[in-house]
């Protein structure tokens, strides 16, 4: 077989940029398996608790709807009697003005109900309000030292003088020594873990309860008057009517 003559052409050099392209590409698809493989699917967990430092931040809503009514906090902050016939579970957000504008009226329908009425009270501190969650720290710190119900009062009370600081810590140290707590335990049971688990645990319960706002109230394990806001009159005749129905 003849060779052919002709002299032939240099080979043109090709250029490294579509290498380049197929080193990006694989390179990415090989971080995203690794990601995905990871628990969580490499996507961000929102149900997840706020870090623990974050001591101002709201608890993440968890979810709740398929594993039934949540325990709450155990032993949780109660008043009245042990034996009573009417139990009302308060679901409550130290920053809400509704939750202050019932309190007063929800503590005198406890006071004056004697040993037929017993209170207990569950924090949900709402996303919208700033220092809901870290106001109900403050009132769990303050029942370290039996003063949970003082606190909780002062909170109301002055719910608009603390709301509007730049910093409430201030406002609940003051608090704290009106009471004649110890402050410095007051300050550090404040930064204790076990007591904003406490509060996660009471919104959990609300949560799995389709508690949607606050204050929301529940007579013997009855919603009363869902969607609405609940007065002191509205206790008043929701307790004569569950009172009557016992016979009592």
């Amino acid at each position: 077989m003849s060779r052919n003559p002709k002299k032939p052409a240099p080979k043109q050099s090709k250029s490294p940029l579509p290498f380049v392209i197929i080193g990006v590409v694989l390179f990415a698809v090989i971080v995203a398996v690794v990601l995905m493989s990871r628990p969580g699917g490499g996507s961000t967990n929102s149900s997840a608790p706020p870090p623990a430092a974050n001591s101002g931040a709201n608890p993440a809503q968890p979810n709740t709807a398929s594993r039934g009514p949540q325990p709450g906090a155990p032993r949780p902050f109660e008043k009245g009697s042990a034996t009573a016939s009417i139990t009302l579970e308060e679901f409550s957000d130290f920053q809400c003005p509704a939750c202050g504008g019932l309190a007063p009226g929800l503590k005198r329908v406890v006071e004056e109900y004697g040993g037929r009425v017993r209170l207990t009270f569950r924090h949900f501190p709402l996303q919208m309000h700033r220092y809901a969650f870290i106001a109900s720290r403050a009132a769990e710190a303050a029942g370290q030292q039996g003063r949970f119900w003082e606190m909780h009062d002062m909170l109301y009370e002055r719910q608009k003088e603390w709301s509007d600081s730049m910093e409430p810590r201030v406002q609940f140290d003051s608090y704290a020594t009106r009471l004649g707590l110890d402050v410095q335990k007051f300050k550090a049971d404040m930064e204790r873990q076990d007591l904003a688990d406490r509060v996660k645990a009471d919104y959990a319960r609300g949560m799995s309860l389709g508690v949607g706002g606050t204050p929301s109230i529940y007579l013997n394990g009855r919603e009363l008057m869902p969607g609405q806001l609940v007065t002191e009159q509205d206790l008043r005749r929701e307790i004569e009517a569950a009172l009557g129905s016992a016979g009592k």
